[in-house]
């Protein structure tokens, strides 16, 4: 009889209500696992495919943070498009900061002031952007932990029944010992068939957040250079163009009557 041919559901059918639980609850958690290794390898593949794209257009094609503003809807809905986004909001408020507070003694000290604070906010929002990355993967790894320790568990209470009944029949032979111990151990290969998969999609999806998460510090990075130069080049922009205006002409014969 080769392994394919193993009876695996007439063995489970015929162990104790035990041993059905646990085998029950490993399907379960198989099914569970299966339905987060789906979804977060369709979401991650999504993610940083969209993010590569978008980076791709943001050093090439866009000229002027503002212009994230007019990139369309999908765009701007990736994660590197709602951090870019944020980027060229605090843009527009530091400008109007600076075109508000017109008596500003220092305005280097509010210029590095009103960077602080767009990089705080940029940092706040890369957080909430990146933390759905791993979602759900950590439940790979509980299961992934107490799928074999259950199927050990249904293990040992199947050879304590066998043996239970080698001292209620007092027979000792393969015909009273082999089907027990059969059922017993069919659900440790349960639980590693459970465990296997997901231990290793768990590192898989683990590997792939991480790796998104630092290409986003790595926008964010050129992000705020990118904020610091067009915003230091608008600043200067202006006073070279307030400095070289004409001064006003006094009037005709020196403003005397």
């Amino acid at each position: 009889m080769n392994s394919t041919s193993i009876p695996i559901v007439k063995l489970v059918l015929d162990s104790d209500m035990m041993g059905k639980v646990i085998v029950g609850l490993l399907l379960f958690f198989s099914l569970l696992s299966w339905a987060l290794i789906f979804a977060r390898v369709v979401s991650l593949k999504s993610v940083v495919g969209s993010c590569k794209k978008f980076r791709q257009r943001f050093q090439h094609d866009v000229r002027h943070i503002t212009e994230v503003d007019r990139m369309s809807r999908d765009e701007v809905e990736t994660p590197m498009g709602q951090l870019a986004k944020v980027g060229a909001d605090e843009y527009h408020r530091i400008i109007g900061d600076v075109k508000t507070h017109t008596r500003v003694s220092d305005w280097s000290f509010f210029l590095e002031s009103q960077f602080t604070m767009a990089r705080e906010r940029i940092d706040s929002a890369l957080a909430s952007i990146v933390a759905p990355f791993d979602s759900g993967v950590f439940l790979l790894a509980m299961i992934s932990s107490v799928a074999p320790f259950l199927g050990l568990l249904g293990t040992v209470w199947g050879i304590m029944n066998s043996f239970y009944e080698i001292g209620r029949q007092g027979s000792a032979g393969l015909p009273v010992v082999a089907p027990g111990i059969a059922s017993a151990l069919i659900t440790t290969i349960v639980g590693l068939a459970v465990a296997i998969p997901a231990l290793f999609f768990y590192n898989y999806c683990n590997h792939k957040a991480e790796r998104a998460a630092d290409d986003m510090e790595e926008f964010k990075d050129i992000l705020v250079v990118r904020l610091r130069r067009e915003i230091f080049s608008a600043f200067f922009a202006e006073n070279q163009a307030a400095s070289a205006a004409p001064a006003p002409r006094p009037p005709i014969g020196g403003g005397y009557q």
